[in-house]
């Protein structure tokens, strides 16, 4: 009996994105989904929309670090959003959207010797923030101008649960600190506003905390502890070991669960439960991943880190030094994922306001002045770029199948690789516009569709594989 597989339009096959990036972009359920690009990040001038434009960098600054804020006022109930960017001039910059200014400031002369991880929180209904680096940390409350906070340990991640502050800290990286009252003249009196909570066994050092689902979670080197804090009364428990060591910036809330990355593939926690997710991708890790950095907005994971692509079909910044060549973005509703290769990823920021929401990135390497975000379905012509689909299995039953025909809707010049489960490729490349037919005989039980073209403004309308049922 004839049957067939059909994939349907794929209408973002084109332009998009940083210089030289390939989008590979994986879908279990055949659907060619819009893919994502990256484009240099523009913002309204109003909440109401009006003109969009790029923040207008300071002069010979590269950016290092970025966050943003939400500050509620109270006296006239408005609310402002501040993006916050760290450049390698050691200096704070901010700008505050839906202004119609894109100029960044200067923030109260802030500056620091390393970029600062921050958190946002509230403080007797104030929006506040800490900034904090190996030197120092720094508090910033709606009406109030920011101050310094002494005697701090040198914190590398922290979390704000019940109105306690958490951290894991440099050293000793076995314990976490937490302060009770972020008011203190001395947040750093131990004993009083202040105390260490030591994870001295198996698991390793603490490296990321995280509040979720109503607890505390420490990312330990190779497990996951919660702690619990009620009452002035804490308990430590062991939540997961894991044989595979965490990396600590690949740790994100997405949705009702916690993904993170190990040196063996991605996992998923949610609260109880440690669940490995079953990517084809997994075998392209490359190395340890220390570098790799993660980020959340809506349904989408989005994870910069290193793959090995076993091609000599080097980009840009795979021919140079780089941490990050990748960005794996993943939708956590049906677990479809694309991948973007040829980007060398510092650090991800999803920016939520009541106006829109966005994914921005700072590049490691490249464009290191500018302030990108990740988007779907829209073209630019920023960048020139190679393009990429790339399937997983195309047909869901492992039955032998005897495959005939592959038929093609699309644009010329772009190749159409089939790969088979016996270790057989056939590549075929349209030379015409519309629809191409393309015959063959192949006995198979699984079969996967990769397409590439180098052509701007290429397109694809259709794939069909015809195929018998033995």
């Amino acid at each position: 009996m004839k049957k067939s597989v059909e994939l349907k339009k794929f209408n973002n096959f084109n332009s998009n994105g940083i210089k030289n990036i390939k989008f590979y972009n994986f879908f279990p359920k055949n659907e060619l989904n819009p893919a994502f690009s990256i484009v240099p990040a523009e913002f309204p001038s109003s909440l109401e929309g009006g003109n969009y434009s790029q923040l207008n960098t300071p002069e010979n600054v590269n950016y290092k670090g970025i966050t943003s804020l939400k500050q509620y006022f109270p006296n006239n109930q408005s609310s402002r959003y501040r993006i916050i960017v760290y450049g390698d001039d050691k200096k704070v910059y901010l700008n505050q959207l839906f202004t119609g200014s894109y100029n960044l400031y200067w923030l109260y002369e802030m500056t620091f010797d390393s970029p600062p991880i921050t958190l946002s929180y509230k403080n007797d209904d104030q929006d506040a923030i800490i900034l904090t680096s190996k030197e120092k940390m720094m508090i910033w409350k709606t009406n109030f101008s920011p101050y310094d906070v002494e005697n701090v340990p040198i914190i590398t991640s922290m979390c704000m649960n019940d109105g306690v502050l958490f951290c894991t800290i440099k050293e000793p990286a076995f314990k976490v600190w937490y302060a009770t009252d972020l008011d203190a003249e001395n947040i750093g009196n131990i004993g009083e506003n202040s105390d260490y909570i030591s994870l001295e066994d198996d698991l390793g050092d603490a490296r990321k905390i995280i509040a979720f689902d109503g607890d505390v979670f420490v990312f330990r080197d190779y497990g996951i502890s919660k702690i619990s804090y009620l009452q002035k009364s804490i308990t430590v428990s062991q939540i997961y070991s894991s044989n595979s060591k965490i990396i600590a910036n690949s740790v994100s809330q997405c949705g009702n669960s916690v993904i993170f990355l190990t040196f063996d593939g991605l996992y998923t926690f949610n609260g109880v439960k440690v669940n490995k997710l079953d990517f084809n991708f997994h075998t392209l890790l490359d190395g340890a991943n220390n570098g790799a950095v993660a980020s959340s907005l809506g349904n989408y994971y989005y994870l910069a880190l290193r793959l090995n692509f076993n091609d000599e079909n080097k980009t840009e910044i795979e021919k140079q030094d780089y941490v990050n060549n990748a960005i794996v973005i993943i939708d956590i509703t049906d677990n479809n994922f694309q991948i973007i290769r040829g980007v060398d990823t510092l650090a991800l920021h999803p920016l939520r306001t009541e106006a829109m929401e966005k994914m921005l990135l700072i590049s490691n390497t490249t464009n290191t002045d500018k302030i990108f975000e990740i988007v779907q379905n829209r073209e630019t012509e920023y960048f020139n770029n190679l393009k990429y689909f790339e399937s997983s299995e195309l047909i869901e039953n492992h039955n032998l199948k005897l495959i005939n025909k592959l038929v093609v809707d699309g644009s010329k010049d772009v190749n159409y690789s089939l790969k088979f489960d016996n270790g057989k490729t056939l590549t075929f490349t349209s030379t015409n516009n519309g629809v191409t037919t393309f015959n063959f005989r192949l006995t198979c039980k699984k079969v996967s569709l990769k397409i590439e073209s180098n052509n701007n403004g290429a397109y694809v309308n259709k794939v069909e594989l015809e195929y018998y049922d033995y």
